[in-house]
């Protein structure tokens, strides 16, 4: 009998071990499907209430798989580039068709900065949309996380 349990517990062992082994790789396979080539985003905000203006803007996201050297958070890096050709850096991460990514929006002297937030769903493999969120370097007492926040959408398409 104690032969039988102990064969039962590695057994229970070994198909748990291959489990996780199965997720991790199937993980790693979606992120490399959805994240192929480039992103093209355009992204719609409707102005704050102190006058901060976003409107519509598009960018160009190009998103790292693998960084090096590797992060030991679940987060990727990735490339933005507005329409007028500035990069920012920014990050990403993935959870099976639903991801997150986020950048610093280029500071103009005559503006407010903010931080562009995005938060969807891929929903086939060439389309992307979801919420979009613009933190302004505004202070804002009445909001939770201390700053301006403005949401809007946004929806993207794999060039």
């Amino acid at each position: 009998m104690k032969r039988v349990n102990k064969y039962l517990k590695e057994s229970v062992k070994a198909v748990a071990a291959a489990l996780i082994v199965i997720a991790l790789v199937s993980t790693v396979a979606d992120a490399k499907k959805l994240w192929k080539k480039q992103w093209a985003i355009t992204v719609t905000v409707p102005d704050s209430i102190t006058g901060a203006h976003f409107g519509t803007q598009s960018f160009t996201i190009r998103a790292r798989n693998f960084d090096e050297p590797p992060s030991p958070l679940p987060l990727r890096k990735l490339t933005a580039t507005t329409e007028g050709g500035a990069a920012i850096q920014g990050v990403w991460r993935q959870e099976g068709k639903n991801f997150s990514l986020t950048f610093e929006l280029p500071c103009q002297p005559d503006a407010v900065c903010g931080t562009v937030i995005v938060r969807g769903r891929f929903t086939g493999k060439k389309v992307m949309s979801g919420k979009a969120y613009v933190m302004w370097d505004t202070r804002d007492r009445d909001n939770r996380a201390g700053f301006e926040t403005v949401n809007g959408t946004f929806e993207g398409v794999q060039q």
